[in-house]
């Protein structure tokens, strides 16, 4: 034995695999054979902790929702979402007759602006009512009831919307959701009627269904009208901002001309369809073109806003308008570019939309809504506001709690439903 064979590794020779060409491929079917295992799944155990457990009990009856998983204050479900749960009847005195459960979405609006009217007070916009199978023999009874997805309104399915909860001065806006046991025992002499509601928190997600921009595409420098630099890609609107003079004043001729003359020279372009994701960044530009002034783009560039505003709404019925409240989700960050040519100034920005998985549109049409609205404000000095114009546009856009995709991964991942929106829960109201 040599030096170099006992200092080198020993090699192990390749395995060799026999092919049978003979042999068939698995079939593969929906139904399982009897030499196959089929995957079950089964209700969560309880064990009865009020502590780590919905627990809510009556004189007759303890209903038990499972456990406290998504550490809110209350019972929380998402997309699809089902209702797991059991009842208990310690007294099997009297046979119990029926059991039924009734899930209910309310809607609560209250504003100070205008009389009490019929509009106002609390919608019952979804009920939907299911039997509960039970045994009257056993002392308990077990349940899966499915949340409905939408509600039937004016000839319409409307997904419903988040539970939500916003209050200001006397105006409230409020989504809620409970269910209703309703249990019927048999006595000698009448029927008994015991009830137990139970509110709990409906968070569905939301997505894009094609993914938003994020970035935007770069701008043409070859364009005979400066201000349409973006209106060629696709999935971006380009449109001009209008001007106007803030007065209670009749506008006066060089003010109407003023107006008329300068009505093609700010434009606002935003990627389309308006749909995005809460936390996203928002890309948009402006362009200020005034060929004829070329100091007015200047001028107007030193007093912009632009601010993404979250709008809670009671929509206007019997000839009134609607009744809304504002609130700043963000602010833009801004980057100039006036290297374009004299009098053009190409102003590039993005706006965060909110925090990540805790905004959301939803609308509860011709009652109430909670929409975004892109605010783009340009003003003058305080000095020239007779005799320059300002610009300002508002852009309504929608906000979807995730990613796009997220909502579809997990609806097949999860069995047809999704884990509750949480990040919602910054505009809910305190259950127990």
């Amino acid at each position: 034995m040599t030096v170099d064979s006992i200092l080198s590794p020993l090699e192990p020779p390749l395995p060799e695999y026999e092919l049978d060409e003979t042999q068939t491929l698995p079939t593969y079917s929906t139904q399982a054979r009897s030499t196959e295992c089929l995957l079950q799944f089964e209700p969560p155990r309880r064990t009865g902790c009020p502590a780590c457990e919905w627990i809510f009990e009556t004189k007759c009856m303890k209903v038990n929702l499972g456990r406290k998983i998504w550490k809110l204050n209350s019972p929380t479900y998402g997309s699809n979402g089902v209702i797991d749960g059991s009842i208990q009847f310690p007294d099997l005195t009297h046979p119990l007759d029926s059991l039924h459960a009734t899930i209910e979405g309310r809607l609560r609006m209250a504003c100070p602006e205008r009389k009490r009217s019929m509009d106002e007070g609390t919608l019952v916009f979804l009920r939907y009512t299911v039997p509960v199978e039970f045994n009257p023999e056993l002392p308990e009874s077990t349940f899966s009831i499915p949340i409905p997805p939408t509600f039937h309104q004016a000839g319409r399915n409307i997904p419903c919307p988040p539970s939500f909860f916003f209050t200001e001065s006397k105006y409230i806006l409020e989504v809620s959701y409970q269910i209703r046991f309703d249990a019927v025992w048999k006595t000698k002499r009448k029927q008994k009627l015991e009830s137990r509601i139970v509110g709990f928190y409906y968070l569905p997600k939301t997505s894009p269904v094609i993914p938003p921009l994020c970035i935007l595409p770069p701008a043409s420098r070859h364009r005979e009208n400066p201000p349409l630099f973006l209106e060629g890609p696709d999935r971006m609107s380009s449109f001009p901002i209008p001007p106007s003079f803030h007065t209670n004043r009749t506008l006066t001729k060089c003010q109407t001309e003023t107006l008329k003359r300068l009505s093609d020279s700010v434009y606002l372009s935003i990627p389309v369809p308006g749909v995005f994701t809460a936390g996203q960044e928002i890309p948009f530009m402006i362009s200020l073109s005034f060929n004829d002034d070329p100091c007015m783009s200047e001028l107007l560039c030193q007093n912009m806003a632009i601010h993404l505003f979250k709008r809670v709404g009671i929509a206007g019925r019997g000839g009134h308008a609607d009744s809304e409240r504002n609130m700043i989700v963000s602010s833009a960050v801004l980057k100039k570019n006036s290297g374009w040519a004299e009098g053009v100034v190409v102003i590039k920005g993005s706006i965060q939309a909110g925090d990540a998985g805790a905004e959301c549109s939803w609308r509860v049409s011709d009652y109430a809504y909670v929409k975004y609205v892109l605010r783009v404000s340009i003003s003058p000095p305080s000095t020239l506001v007779n005799h320059v114009p300002t610009f300002v546009h508002e852009e309504e856009l929608d906000i979807c709690t995730s990613s796009w995709g997220v909502v579809d991964r997990e609806l097949v991942s999860g069995g047809g439903k999704t884990t509750p929106a949480v990040g919602l829960s910054n505009s809910l109201r305190r259950i127990y």
